[in-house]
């Protein structure tokens, strides 16, 4: 082959001087790739692979593809230029860079060129680090790791050092639960993390990128935590396409899940239809199903002090019996090369119902008592979700982005409980009966309005400017019905009445972030807000008198009015070069809070003034080693029912009371954190240590009375901490034969009531450690997790009460591929509980298994059997400790059931199904 221009021969020059490529011939490496000739739509055999050196011209090798046109070199390590040869074709090159940490290459698919065609153009291939930051990004490359064939991103997730991936998809980075997943920097159908991770294949991707940052939908410079995002940077080829599923499962009785997902894009263009419907345990509300198939961003908004507001994606699961329909679609486009839209409808309508017992041990200065109760809930949602995103590029240095997304729900909620009293003795002493009916709608629409610019004469000044409003607003109406029956002597008693609650808000806010770059290293940024938000609650309750709800009770009625004023203004300088970064900002804050009783007319207002300072430093040892330390602050305002002053008696046994004069807490925020990847030995460490440590945090002040019903009312207290540590590992053993993950937590909390006016302090320790092994081959993973929690809690006025209590966890993931394309998967977990209260230790064995098998050409259908708690022992159960109680709680779930399966998949690759449409 002929080099046919002067700057190609000038870059040979260099390879041959440059540094750095003139190795020791001790050490190996090897080039290899597969010919395809597309005419014939056949691997191209007996074509020539030739390796020279690049310093002397010397062969240093050669070979021939062989009948599935794959070639393989294995030569010292050096710099070579290839030069791959065929009669029937023109010749294609390579220069390769060797080095001590880059031995392997494989140019993948190669297609030789026509030969009548001039090669204009070589490709080179040099040493890219496998793990390495950029900035604050830690950036994985997605070629360096190894997977199977047809595996998704999923499955290139699971190798990644640091990444773990739970087995509902959730994900974790160096510890901590990844919020969003991103494709090219934006949404992938929707803020669902699984619907990228499981769809899309492992080699469409680059890189990964994962790194935090503040949510857009926060003000600029607030104090809004920050969100831990990772991005799949996608290969051009993999930018258009279509792809999609049908799933369809049942037990022909009582189960059953239904599954239609069908997504076309391309480089401009995201159209998603989706569907679900089930009955069982995937459609508990937990994080993956609040976001899965979803289209819009399906969390809950909350507001922070600078007048910003959020979504929280961490609702708690819920426990029951599930009953689930979504659907919706989403709709993203590149309008011109300006402006680019999204708009999302979703609906969601969840239906649960959760039966469960539990025991209360209360813990008192003088005394003890326990409650044990029953109690039934049924709750009903319909969920409309309505999501635009309008970003429109003024002129090449202005953005501005539109949002606007309104959430409506319709909702009925029932709950019945009975419980008992019973004295230190082990005595009844009373027995209550409460149910609560509720009907209630729901609104929520919040809305912004973002203007960005950058400046031509300097790269990094920037110019922001927002604009936030908050809409909201919640209707409820319900009847409370309640009997006590003593055993004292005491009159029997009932309540019954009617309530409604109405609750309005409105929020306005606006910011202006200015940065000015004053050198290359130097940064700084300046930054002003203000808010002003407004909320009213107006609760009534008519009692049952004469046949009907008529009797105003005044004692549980009231109309209050919350308002906040806020001004602020802040800066923050940084100071950044290749090893390190450091910055240091404050943010002066005043807040004018007006709380209002509009019955009495009885206002208390008060001024607060809060300085907010930040600071940060991260230091980079390496590209894959890093140490950083922040430290900051927070203000948190009370919402208006910890302040609306009327008790709320929903539940006769606790009743709980606003607190008007509560004042806002302020929380110092401290976080260490490090990191270390070597790739070359597979090796990894990581390591983050948190503290927290609130003034006039929120807390509760309760009163007990003679037969055991509580009052609580929140108060302000200095001294609440928190202290997290966490720590993990992954490494390869016995000649990277196995992998084992070690992880290690340790956790300390510190919290202050008040019991019948009493200071209580509840210090809860936890220690936890986790060992995964994982042995993978071509056909077989196999992961055995071995778990063990200890909990002790100590309370100064709960002395013999705090006694430890501890969970063991024992897991093994089976996956085996089996001739006649079968395949295997199952799931053993066995749980024991330690420490807790009579009837609540519990040893239970969860056994899931199932079998698959592929069909079509393409592998594109399985149907499967899938067994699920096949030794029918499955229950939860969990134990809340907190203040001077200690509560053991057994709720009841879907046991055993048994599906066939069947799951088509299609995309416009035409390639095999991914391999994990078994059961997990």
């Amino acid at each position: 082959m002929q080099l046919r221009s002067f700057t190609t021969k000038v870059f040979l020059l260099f390879l041959l001087f440059a540094p750095g490529v003139r190795v020791g011939h001790a050490q190996t490496m090897s080039i290899g790739g597969t010919l395809k000739d597309t005419a014939a739509k056949a691997p191209l055999a007996n074509a020539v692979a030739i390796a020279m050196k690049i310093k002397d011209s010397v062969l240093a090798g050669f070979t021939r593809s062989d009948a599935n046109g794959r070639f393989e070199l294995k030569l010292a390590l050096d710099t070579y230029q290839v030069v791959i040869s065929h009669p029937g074709f023109g010749d294609q090159s390579y220069y390769v860079f060797g080095s001590s940490s880059n031995k392997a290459f494989d140019f993948g698919k190669i297609i030789l060129p026509p030969k009548s065609l001039n090669l204009n153009e070589v490709i080179i291939y040099a040493y890219k680090d496998p793990i390495y930051y950029r900035g604050d990004t830690l950036i994985y490359t997605a070629d360096s790791f190894k997977v199977k064939k047809n595996a998704t991103v999923e499955d290139l997730l699971k190798k990644l050092p640091g990444i773990r991936v739970d087995a509902q998809g959730g994900i974790t980075a160096q510890g901590k639960k990844v919020d969003q997943v991103l494709v090219d920097g934006d949404e992938f159908f929707g803020a669902d993390p699984t619907i990228a991770t499981k769809n899309l294949a492992a080699t469409d991707v680059e890189s990964v990128q994962v790194y935090d940052k503040k949510d857009d939908n926060a003000a600029a410079n607030s104090d809004a935590e920050n969100l831990k995002v990772m991005n799949l940077q996608l290969k051009e080829e993999a930018k258009k396409g279509y792809f999609g599923k049908i799933t369809g499962a049942s037990d022909f009785n009582q189960f059953y899940e239904g599954e239609l997902l069908t997504n076309r894009f391309t480089s401009k263009r995201k159209i998603s239809i989706f569907g679900l419907a089930t009955n069982t345990p995937r459609s508990s509300f937990n994080f993956q199903d609040i976001f899965a198939y979803g289209l819009a961003d399906w969390g809950d908004m909350d507001g922070d002090d600078g007048g910003g507001f959020y979504y929280s994606y961490t609702k708690t699961q819920e426990i029951g019996i599930p009953r689930t329909l979504k659907g919706g679609i989403y709709y993203s486009d590149k309008w011109s090369k300006k402006t680019k839209a999204s708009i999302n409808y979703s609906y969601d309508n969840g239906h649960l119902e959760a039966n469960s017992d539990s025991r209360s041990q209360y813990f008192l200065e003088d005394t003890t008592y326990t409650t044990t109760t029953t109690s039934s809930n049924l709750k009903d949602n319909g969920l409309h979700t309505i999501d635009l995103k309008i970003t429109q590029t003024l002129d090449s240095l202005t953005e501005l982005k539109i949002n606007s997304k309104t959430k409506y729900t319709l909702s009925t909620v029932n709950r019945s409980e009975t419980s008992q009293f019973l004295s230190e003795e082990n005595v009844l002493n009373r027995r209550t009966s409460i149910s609560n009916f509720n009907d209630g709608s729901n609104y929520n629409s919040s809305n912004s309005l973002k203007l960005a610019r950058t400046f031509k004469k300097k790269k990094d000044r920037k110019l922001s400017m927002n604009y936030n409003l908050l809409l909201t607003g919640t209707e409820t109406e319900g009847i409370l019905q309640a009997k006590n029956e003593y055993f004292t002597g005491q009159l029997n008693d009932s309540i019954d009445q009617k309530k409604t609650t109405n609750n309005a808000g409105v929020t306005h806010s606006g910011n202006i972030t200015f940065v000015e770059p004053i050198t290359k290293k130097i940064k700084l940024e300046f930054s002003g807000e203000g808010s002003f938000a407004e909320t009213n609650q107006d609760k009534r309750t008519l009692d049952f008198f004469n046949g009907d709800y008529s009797s105003e009770n005044l004692q549980y009625t009231n109309n209050f009015q919350n308002t906040k004023t806020s001004m602020a203004g802040g800066s923050r300088f940084t100071y950044e070069v290749k090893k390190q970064r450091f910055s240091i900002g404050f943010k002066y804050r005043q807040d004018a809070i007006g709380n209002t009783d509009l019955v009495s007319g009885q206002e208390i207002s008060y001024t607060n003034n809060n300085f907010l300072p930040q600071v940060s430093y991260r230091y980079r040892f390496s590209d894959n080693k890093s140490l950083g330390m922040s430290y900051g602050t927070n203000s948190k305002q009370p919402d208006i029912n910890q302040l609306q002053p009327v008790p709320d008696n929903s539940n006769t046994n606790q009743v709980r009371l606003g607190n008007p004069g509560l004042r806002p807490s302020y929380t110092h925020t401290g976080g260490i954190d490090f990191g270390s990847y070597k790739f070359t030995t597979g090796r990894s460490i990581w390591a983050r240590v948190n503290y927290n440590l609130t003034e006039n945090a929120f807390t509760n002040s309760v009163s007990y009375d003679t037969i055991g019903r509580t009052i609580t009312q929140p108060v302000n207290v200095d001294g609440n901490y928190s202290f997290e540590t966490r720590m993990g590992a992954e490494t390869p053993i016995f000649k990277g034969w196995l992998k084992i993950n070690p992880y290690l937590e340790a956790s300390q909390y510190g919290n202050t009531n008040y019991i019948n006016g009493q200071e209580n302090l509840t210090v809860n320790r936890k220690y936890s450690g986790t060992l995964n092994v994982d042995k993978t081959t071509e056909k077989l993973e196999l992961t055995l997790v071995a778990k063990y929690e200890y909990n002790d809690p100590t309370s100064t006025l709960n002395l013999s009460g705090s006694d430890p209590y501890s969970l063991q966890e024992y897991k093994a993931i089976l996956k085996l591929d089996l001739p006649w394309k079968l395949k295997l998967e199952s799931t053993g977990s066995y749980s024991m509980t330690e420490g807790r209260s009579e009837g609540y230790n519990l040893e239970y064995f969860i056994l899931d298994a199932s079998l698959a098998k592929k069909f079509l050409k393409n592998e594109s259908l399985v149907i499967s059997v899938n067994g699920y708690d096949i030794l029918n022992q499955n229950i939860n159960t969990m134990r809340n400790v907190q203040d001077n109680v200690i509560t053991d709680i057994k709720t009841g779930v879907i046991s055993r059931y048994i599906l066939v399966k069947a799951v088509l998949k299609f995309n416009s690759k035409k390639t095999k199904a991914e391999d994990d449409e078994g059961m997990f």
